[in-house]
């Protein structure tokens, strides 16, 4: 039996050589999978970090950006509401003066009426006192009435 326990002994020496060998290829390929599924874990479990990181890289290059147009927008808010109460107060003046045209209508008779009244006042002192209208020519010489010709106006208005 001993050529058989020596082709026993090869043979259990052959296998014993494939199983190393089949437990090193194994070893390797499950040692590359647990690193492939380390490195999948890894991504998995710092992806939101990433996302948060550039998520805060975004806000800080553009909110000051925003808070200075933000800040523009509220200047240029106040100064159109100040035009806007300028445009409204002056058309509160414009109305409050079309209601007093009434007034300004009033006032207008009352100075042709007081017009009038002076206009016959000094036709009656003329009618009543013509040599004292002489009188004062006389007396003031700068004044001294000058002959006109028949189209001419008289400088005395009745």
């Amino acid at each position: 039996m001993q050529g058989g326990d020596g082709l026993y002994s090869r043979m259990t020496n052959a296998q014993l050589f494939k199983d190393q060998n089949l437990d090193k290829e194994l070893e390797h390929k499950a040692k590359k999978v647990t690193e492939k599924f380390t490195d999948c874990l890894n991504i998995v479990a710092n992806e939101p970090s990433l996302a948060f990181f550039r998520i805060q890289e975004h806000v800080q290059k553009t909110v000051p950006r925003l808070v200075e147009q933000k800040h523009e927008f509220q200047d240029l808010q106040q100064s159109i509401q100040g035009a806007c109460f300028d445009a409204e107060y002056a058309t509160n003046a414009v109305k409050a003066m079309d209601k007093s045209q009434v007034h300004f209508q009033n006032i207008q008779e009352l100075i042709k009426n007081a017009m009038f009244m002076k206009q016959q006042i000094e036709y009656e002192q003329d009618r009543r006192n013509p040599e004292l209208l002489d009188q004062q020519t006389v007396d003031v010489p700068s004044q001294a009435p000058v002959k006109k010709s028949p189209g001419e106006p008289s400088q005395h208005t009745t």
